[in-house]
């Protein structure tokens, strides 16, 4: 059944107009496309990317398509990202022009070397560009003079690179489609792509709006904070929703589908009834014709689809049927020869059965090839995750196949970082536990590599099930790194006592010096920061100090650089505050180290101790030292973090204008670089100084846009937040400032909230302050009446106030202006 697009004229137009305007005037656009399961998003989008490379083909407009599969083990990072990079540099492949072959060929040498693998390409020019590129990634030569192989970027920001490149060449149109399953790495860049990219960029995301309501991840789905966050800080983002199609349009879409075939008495009337203008539900029926005239009436409509493709698939012999469902063990998008080698068929003969499947039942298509392996789709995921249900239903039979699988990619040879993560999922079905943990540590260390860290973590867990010890210790290691980087700090010092502990239980004598050195400063160092995240003074203490004795005899000198950090900033942050220890300490890490992050954090670290000692001059000195630092040496996170910190001091001392303007500038930078886009610092600290200047609206619109997509493990920190920002202004302007300050939220908790639970759970955090009390202690409220875990709302209270223990007496020291207001600089 040939794919038959009716209606859509709206929506092309709409797709067209914003493509028109970003080949035209050069400027960036995002283009979010919903819709329900079936409704037609993948077909519109086709034909839409079909339609713009022939009508802008002399604009040099460079086109991908891309599609995310399944979000499972099995679902490697990037994946949709890197096939939309895959057909335009098909299509570019295609167009014959060298020139339009040399700009793809040439933002790939520049940019991303280490992504060839990963993204072929085709063509003796493409494949001079890759030998260039991997020869200047091996000779250490940047190709812009400075910074040699240490300088070259992460592969995400590689990949995001090499999108920069190719737009500096002229237009390109970016499809991705299905993005409800995307992986979290894969939404963090595109993501980057839509606030950073400045040039003809049209970036279109198309995903299914229910799917993102019922995710049971605490912290919610990663697609709807991006989306929250591209309404708010993208200037050109455009919603459209593909709505179901008219009555008059289903008729036209089945009759084109029928081919002039004549429908049996009835038969039209009860597709229409039944489809209720769903064109994969409409087709569907007309496929299984009339033995589907019984009603259907289940509780959602994928559900309905899903038994209407079950009736369709039994219209096939068994033989076929049995060849979809190894099609689909494979995934969404399969190869066909590794289908012929689970069906123990002959590759020619799958073919032709492939070419049956696709011309008299529509129930497969033709997919791009993934190198030189020619590779074929299922018409629908939907249909896909049939097929695996059905095929998973046969136990032994199922488990047999993953087995042949995980055979036929053992003979592939050298694996790329989509099949390591593949391998992991085939081994785990085919019930290879040991090998599944052996090939998971090697495919989660690429996936952080990549900086994919949540599908790391996945994968980490994998390894850590019952390995045998060394594997174990290395698998907690990388699992402790994994959420130290999401900030799960709780999970990783668990982590890394499991790590620690397979160090001491298991490492032969022998081996002890070699693990030593391998693993207890790695995991040491970062056991003692997650303690000193989490509070746990005591043990953080006892760490450093065994560290700093194995320093002493074997440890590099970054290692103890490191520890001596630490101590800086317990002797700052613990429970018994020493400044001029901490001067002295940081004084020493930046003479002992060279590195541009730990440098950056010692100066700063020593200029928030002159704070704490109410040294507000020395304090501004020695944070501007940590700003140049971290710019001299081009180290976007450390600069992040040294302005940071700088504004804390103008805010503590109540410089309201130039705390607001070094927020503004904390904006910008985490929007060109990424850094601290899950949890914005800036977002929080904003709506304190516009609070402080008395803007309250403004002020609550901040604080509710920063409670809804910050992650989930912030939220008790969020919540003592917002009850040391009203105290404050309690103290500061009286009562009546602080009730202003809670009525805005409410109203903001309505108007800037559109995550439900989010603005359920604010809105319950602000009812809670109503029952505060006269001479109240925010701490002690946030954890008595707003429910905040104790340590996390200690740790809250100390941020709030940047480790300064009288806060009061720093801002006695200040003079005031003339109008006593804290808000008139």
């Amino acid at each position: 059944m040939t794919a038959t697009l009716v209606d859509r004229q709206w929506e092309t137009a709409r797709l067209t107009e914003a493509l028109d305007r970003t080949v035209h005037d050069g400027t960036p656009e995002v283009l979010l496309l919903r819709g329900e399961a079936g409704v037609g998003k993948s077909r519109l989008l086709h034909h839409f990317v079909d339609l713009m490379t022939e009508r802008h083909a002399e604009a040099g407009l460079l086109a991908g398509y891309g599609q995310a599969m399944m979000n499972s083990l099995g679902s490697d990072a990037y994946q949709a990202v890197r096939d939309c990079l895959r057909t335009l540099t098909q299509r570019a492949e295609r167009t014959g022009s060298r020139a339009t072959l040399a700009r793809v060929a040439e933002s790939f040498r520049l940019h991303a070397p280490d992504w060839i693998e990963s993204v072929p390409v085709v063509g003796k020019l493409l494949a001079a560009g890759i030998l260039t590129g991997r020869t200047l990634l091996e000779s250490g030569d940047d190709a812009g003079g400075a910074g040699g192989a240490d300088a070259m970027d992460s592969r995400l920001d590689q990949l995001a690179e090499v999108v920069n490149g190719l737009v500096e060449g002229g237009p390109v149109l970016l499809v991705l489609d299905d993005l409800h399953w995307a992986d979290t790495a894969t939404i963090d860049l595109v993501m980057r792509l839509a606030l950073q990219v400045r040039g003809p960029l049209l970036l279109v995301l198309a995903y299914r709006p229910d799917d993102l309501q019922t995710q049971e991840n605490a912290d919610g789905h990663p697609l709807r904070r991006a989306v929250y966050r591209l309404r708010r800080y993208s200037e050109n983002c455009f919603e459209i929703d593909l709505e179901r199609l008219s009555r008059d349009h289903t008729e036209e879409l089945v009759r084109v589908a029928a081919g002039g075939s004549v429908l049996p008495p009835g038969t039209l009337e009860r597709i229409l009834r039944e489809s209720d203008g769903n064109p994969l539900f409409a087709e569907s029926l007309l496929r299984v014709g009339d033995g589907a005239r019984r009603e259907r009436r289940p509780e959602s409509m994928p559900r309905q689809i899903k038994a209407i493709l079950e009736e369709r698939l039994s219209y096939l012999s068994a033989a076929d049927q049995r060849l979809l469902e190894a099609a689909a063990l494979i995934g969404y998008s399969f190869e066909v020869d590794y289908l012929a080698a689970l069906v123990r068929m002959d590759v020619d003969d799958v073919y032709e059965r492939l070419d049956v499947l696709l011309n008299e039942f529509g129930l497969v298509r033709p997919d791009d090839p993934r190198g030189a392996r020619d590779r074929y789709a299922v018409h629908h995921p939907l249909l896909a995750e049939v097929l695996r249900e059905r095929g998973a239903a046969n136990a032994p039979r199922w488990q047999r196949m993953h087995a042949r699988l995980l055979e036929a990619l053992d003979r592939e040879g050298e694996w790329d970082d989509e099949l390591w993560v593949r391998a992991v999922a085939v081994a785990v079905g085919a019930g290879r536990a040991d090998r599944a943990r052996e090939l998971a540590l090697e495919a989660a260390r690429r996936q952080f590599q990549l900086g994919a860290v949540s599908k790391a973590r996945e994968l980490a867990q994998v390894a850590a099930e019952g390995a045998v010890p060394a594997s174990r210790r290395a698998a907690f290691r990388l699992l402790a790194e994994c959420m130290s980087v999401e900030g799960d700090h709780r999970g990783a010092a668990a982590a890394c006592a499991e790590a620690m502990r397979a160090v001491a239980e298991h490492a032969e004598p022998a081996e002890v010096p070699a693990v030593t050195a391998d693993s207890r400063f790695a995991v040491g160092l970062l056991w003692a920061r997650s303690l000193r995240m989490t509070n746990d003074w005591s043990r953080c203490r006892d760490l450093l100090a065994e560290l700093e004795a194995g320093c002493a005899d074997a440890g590099p000198a970054d290692v103890l650089a490191q520890v001596r950090m630490l101590e800086a900033e317990l002797a700052l942050c613990g429970p018994a505050q020493d400044t001029d220890e901490c001067v002295r300490l940081c004084s020493l890490v930046y003479d002992m180290t060279s590195d541009p992050e730990l440098q950056a954090r010692a100066l700063g670290h020593r200029g928030l101790a002159y704070l704490a000692g109410y040294d507000a001059e020395s304090a501004e000195m020695w944070l501007n030292r940590a700003i140049e630092v971290a710019r001299r040496k081009r180290h976007p996170y450390a600069e992040y973090e040294a302005v940071h910190w700088l504004s804390k001091k103008t805010i503590a001392c109540l410089e309201l204008d130039r705390a607001a303007d070094l927020l503004r500038r904390l904006t910008r930078m985490s929007q060109a670089s990424g850094v601290a886009s899950d949890s914005p610092f800036h977002l929080r600290d904003s709506s304190r100084v516009l609070a402080l200047q008395r803007d309250f609206a403004g002020a609550a619109a901040a604080f509710a846009r920063y409670f809804e997509i910050g992650p989930g493990h912030w939220l008790d920190r969020a919540t003592t937040t917002l009850a040391c920002q009203v105290h404050e202004l309690e103290v500061l302007y009286g009562r009546g400032a602080a009730d202003a300050l809670t009525e805005e939220l409410l109203r903001a908790a309505d108007r800037e909230t559109t995550d439900g639970d989010r603005r359920t759970l604010l809105k319950e955090r602000i009812g809670g302050l109503a029952g505060r009390g006269t001479g109240w202690h925010p701490v002690e409220t946030s954890v008595s009446l707003l429910a905040a875990h104790p340590d996390e709302a200690a740790a809250a209270d100390a941020i709030f106030r940047f480790d300064i223990a009288d806060i009061a007496a720093l801002r006695a020291r200040i003079p005031r202006p003339r109008d006593g207001g804290p808000g008139a600089n």
